[in-house]
């Protein structure tokens, strides 16, 4: 069987303690292997060749790497801290605001990050929908017409083969109450190879000039964007696939306005709108990567004095429990957290 370039890139990921030990040392080895049988471990080809395995504070490595910091749960954090299960009419379909759903897709990712608020599905091998699940999804969209848009998520929706990806969107398209459909999905960050013109053809065949697609990708860091990274947005954009970015404020890799500066100016300019910087949520292992909300909009301050306004995005978070989003840079949702300054779950 013919494999595509980006199918051997999946084959070739770094996925055991051995593989990653070509790159860095691992002295605890008990501990790490504790760490990837909760969230398992895969590092892209292309990930790897980004990553400076020398300098152990790299924030491409603290994306990607398993640490022993994982195995740290805080009282106050979740399995399922934006609250999925609660607002699951149906398997693999999450139903939390009026005129939108999510879809998971699959909860496999081409790359597993060390920072995942969904853990609890994509950290061990959880199957995706089957045939009969997805006939069930087609059913309530049927019976929902006030749900006009559909977003396929994870896991990563990008890694399905092309003709599922193509199933999903003309299933999707039958509706007639679904006007919109999104992607969200981190592959044009770590496997840029999978954006190829066959899945590109594929969304702008689906699309038209009011039943438009949109791609949510996943840049973190200025770094995350390499020349490849740069031809496969390129590919979409020009596709006339609107793409958009949204991101976590993590702790040791971009939480300080240089670096989000940086990386929002580079986005709007190789045409990728900067949407959502995210609070990190309470996702049990990640305490080590959460910033205080008092320095994250210390940090939003500082962006909007020093960069265009098409290149800041809004400074969120999802209320645990699957109660949405709230913009933290508006005092009446804030006010609805409690005081950032004060010790709290939100710090």
């Amino acid at each position: 069987m013919h494999l595509e370039q980006w199918q051997i890139d999946l084959q070739n990921c770094v996925r055991t303690i051995e593989e990653l030990e070509r790159f860095i040392p691992i002295t605890n080895r008990k501990h790490i292997r504790e760490v990837i049988a909760n969230m398992r471990l895969a590092i892209t080809p292309h990930t790897l060749g980004l990553i400076d395995f020398h300098n152990p504070n790299d924030p491409l490595l603290l994306m990607s790497v398993p640490n022993e910091r994982e195995l740290i749960l805080s009282a106050d954090e979740l399995d399922d801290p934006i609250g999925d299960e609660i607002h699951s009419p149906i398997s693999f379909l999450t139903h939390r605001y009026p005129d939108r759903v999510l879809v998971h897709a699959t909860f496999f990712c081409a790359q597993f990050c060390r920072f995942c608020f969904r853990r609890f599905k994509t950290g061990g091998a959880t199957p995706g929908p089957a045939e009969r699940d997805v006939d069930r999804i087609i059913e309530y969209l049927h019976d929902h017409p006030e749900v006009e848009e559909v977003i396929l998520t994870g896991g990563d929706p990008f890694t399905l083969l092309d003709r599922q990806i193509d199933d999903w969107l003309k299933r999707l398209r039958e509706i007639q109450s679904v006007r919109r459909i999104r992607f969200h999905t981190r592959v044009p960050v770590t496997l840029p190879s999978r954006v190829t013109d066959s899945l590109v053809g594929i969304i702008k065949a689906r699309m038209d000039n009011t039943h438009p697609i949109y791609v949510v990708t996943h840049f973190n860091h200025p770094r995350e964007i390499a020349p490849e990274n740069v031809t496969a947005i390129a590919k979409l954009v020009d596709a006339g696939i609107v793409v958009r970015n949204q991101g976590p404020l993590l702790k040791g890799v971009n939480d300080n306005p240089d670096t989000l500066a940086r990386l929002y100016k580079k986005l709007v300019d190789i045409r990728v709108v900067p949407y959502y910087l995210h609070q990190l949520d309470l996702a049990k292992g990640t305490s080590h990567f959460r910033v205080p909300i008092e320095r994250g909009l210390t940090i939003m301050s500082a962006l909007r004095n020093n960069i265009t306004g098409i290149a800041l995005p809004r400074y969120v978070l999802d209320v645990p429990g699957g109660k949405g989003k709230g913009d933290l840079c508006k005092s009446r949702d804030l006010a609805a957290y409690g005081d950032p300054a004060t010790s709290s779950p939100w710090d």
